[in-house]
C-alpha cells in the first residue's frame, strides 16, 4: 500500500512499451523502489534522472536500465541532485502564466535593447577596428554587385572627366575613386562603398546639372567613407539579423546577401545628418556656399513629387531636418 513516502506511477519496465500501474516509493536508505504486478526494483540516486514536464507531457524518473515511472506530480520527498533540482524550478516557471509573460517581457527588453543601444555600439566598434585590407574586399564585392545593377554611363566622356575632377577640390582622406553609372532601378543616386569609392548615377548628375551641388554630394558621400558609415550600417543589417535568426531560427541569406546590402544600403537618420556635417564644413572651407546641399536635397523632393518614383537619396528620413540643419550653418548674410 501506498504510503506517505509513496506515489502512484505509470511504469515502462523498459521490455515491453504497455505501462504497468505501480507504486514509487523511498526506502530507508534512500533508494527509489519501483513495485508492479509483483514485482520490485531498487535503484541509487546514481541510477536516474528527472526529466521535468513539458507541455502535456508529465515529470517522469529514467532509470539506467532504459525503465521509466510516469508521475502524475513530484512528489516532495523524491531526493534530486542540485542541477536536476534547477530543472524542476524551471519546468514550474514553464507552467506558471505569470512567469511565462516575465520572461517575455524580459526577452523583448533584451531585444529592443540590442536594437537601440547594443547593435549601435557593437558595430561601431567592429567597424572602426577592422584592418584595410578586409574593408577593401568587402568594398570590392559590394562593386562588383553595383556594376552587376547598374550601366556604363552615357554621358560624354569629357562630362564624366569633369565631374570626376571635383573630386580633387575635397580634402579625401581616405581618398576616394569616383565611378559614374547609369543608375537604370537605383536612378538619381550616389552612395560610398567600403573600398574608398564613390558612385554617381547619370540620372543624379543630369537632375542636378549644378557642379557645385554634385560636389556637395560627393562630399557628403566623402563624409560617409571617413565616418565608416556604410560598414557600420551592414554589420547593425546583420547584428539585426541576427537577432531574427534567434527568434525564428532561420539564417537564409544572412551571410549571401552582405555585397547586395552594401550595394543598396540606405543610413540612418544620425549617418545621413553627421555626413551632411561633413559636406558643409567642406563647403565652407572652400568658400562655397552649404546652400547648394540644401538646393540639391529641394530637387530630390521635386523630382518625386512630379514623377513619383523614390530613389535611395530621396527615401533618406526626415529631409526637412538635413535641410534644416543646413540652413543653421549658413552665414547670416545668406
Amino acid at each position: 500500500m501506498p504510503n506517505h513516502q509513496s506515489i502512484c506511477v505509470q511504469f515502462f519496465d523498459g521490455n515491453i512499451s504497455t505501462a504497468h500501474a505501480g507504486v514509487l516509493s523511498k526506502n530507508h536508505l534512500g533508494q527509489l523502489v519501483v513495485r508492479w504486478q509483483g514485482q520490485e526494483r531498487y535503484y541509487d540516486q546514481q541510477d536516474y534522472v528527472y526529466l521535468p514536464a513539458v507541455g502535456n507531457v508529465g515529470h517522469a524518473i529514467e532509470f539506467c536500465d532504459g525503465a521509466r515511472a510516469q508521475l502524475p506530480h513530484l512528489p516532495d520527498w523524491l531526493t534530486l541532485p542540485k542541477q536536476q533540482r534547477l530543472l524542476v524550478n524551471i519546468s514550474l516557471m514553464e507552467q506558471s502564466w505569470r512567469w511565462v509573460l516575465v520572461g517575455l517581457l524580459v526577452m523583448v527588453i533584451f531585444i529592443v535593447g540590442m536594437y537601440r543601444y547594443g547593435i549601435p555600439m557593437i558595430s561601431d566598434y567592429i567597424a572602426q577596428r577592422l584592418p584595410a585590407d578586409t574593408l577593401m574586399d568587402i568594398g570590392n564585392l559590394a562593386e562588383e554587385q553595383v556594376m552587376k545593377m547598374t550601366d556604363d554611363s552615357t554621358l560624354p566622356a569629357s562630362h564624366q572627366a569633369r565631374i570626376i575632377k571635383l573630386y580633387d577640390k575635397l580634402e579625401g582622406n581616405p581618398a576616394a575613386k569616383v565611378i559614374i553609372r547609369a543608375g537604370k532601378e537605383l536612378d538619381a543616386n550616389a552612395f560610398a562603398l567600403p573600398n574608398n569609392t564613390i558612385v554617381l548615377t547619370d540620372e543624379l548628375i543630369k537632375l542636378s546639372n549644378d557642379d557645385n551641388e554634385i560636389l556637395a554630394v560627393m562630399a557628403h558621400e566623402q563624409g560617409h567613407l571617413v565616418h565608416r558609415h556604410s560598414l557600420k550600417q551592414a554589420i547593425r543589417g546583420l547584428g539585426i539579423s541576427v537577432l531574427i535568426v534567434m527568434v525564428t531560427g532561420d539564417t537564409s541569406d544572412l551571410i549571401t546577401g552582405l555585397p547586395t546590402i552594401f550595394a543598396t544600403l540606405q543610413y540612418s537618420q544620425q549617418f545621413e545628418m553627421q555626413a551632411d556635417k561633413f559636406a558643409i564644413d567642406e563647403l565652407t572651407r572652400l568658400n562655397i556656399s552649404p546652400i547648394y546641399l540644401a538646393n540639391f536635397f529641394e530637387k530630390i523632393n521635386d523630382e518625386h513629387d512630379e514623377h513619383g518614383h523614390w530613389s535611395l537619396i530621396s527615401t533618406h528620413p526626415d529631409t526637412q531636418e538635413r535641410i534644416k540643419q543646413v540652413h543653421q550653418h549658413l552665414p547670416k548674410n545668406q
